[in-house]
């Protein structure tokens, strides 16, 4: 992906579970359980992917994380019995979690998948976890930092840039990133005048 512009798609979470030697991820975040809802284990769900569609089908299993994302052990994996959009989020039966005490036991854990479940990308898209750690310049050379942290606003991401001394916040939109090039490591923006000094 040498040199292409910002892509906008929604593949990942800034947290993931990385392996602590070859620091790659082993589980992808794509949804966390917030609360119980109603009387019949339904549970409402915060989706992390735009791949909604595909990967919330009944019948598919999702593995269970703990509310950092850390597989629980021994394995649990949910198969979905029932899915339905509900306030920018989603309704989800799970089978054998059939009333809202067994559902309670999964408030603020999260839905994981592995890498090799995640569909391709598409041109111009990322994993938001291979965004960790690369660098970031200017367009005039100057370094900014790394990235430390990436968040979620509305269907929008901002990247939290670390210095070493203080963390910046910057947009990651096709307005502001000029390249991101995976290969080299980097991310290459153009800030708004100010934007790095607030």
């Amino acid at each position: 992906r040498r040199g292409t512009e910002t892509g906008l798609g929604r593949r990942g979470r800034g947290i993931v579970v990385r392996d602590p030697v070859k620091r790659q991820p082993t589980h992808l975040i794509v949804g966390e359980i917030r609360k119980p809802h109603g009387i019949k284990g339904e549970l409402f769900v915060l989706p992390a992917t735009d791949n909604v569609a595909a990967l919330y089908q009944p019948g598919r299993s999702l593995r269970l994380g703990d509310s950092q994302g850390q597989p629980i052990e021994p394995e649990v994996a949910l198969s979905l019995a029932g899915v339905r959009e509900f306030k920018g989020g989603l309704l989800v039966r799970f089978a054998d979690v059939e009333d809202r005490n067994a559902a309670d036991s999964f408030r603020g854990r999260t839905l994981l998948i592995s890498p090799e479940d995640a569909e391709p990308l598409e041109d111009q898209e990322y994993f938001l976890h291979d965004l960790i750690d690369l660098e970031v310049r200017c367009t005039d050379g100057a370094l900014v930092g790394r990235v430390a942290e990436i968040y979620t606003v509305g269907a929008g991401h901002l990247l939290g840039v670390d210095d070493g001394e203080r963390e910046r916040i910057v947009p990651f939109s096709s307005q502001m990133v000029r390249e991101v090039n995976l290969e080299d490591g980097r991310i290459i923006i153009e800030p708004l005048p100010g934007l790095l000094e607030l």
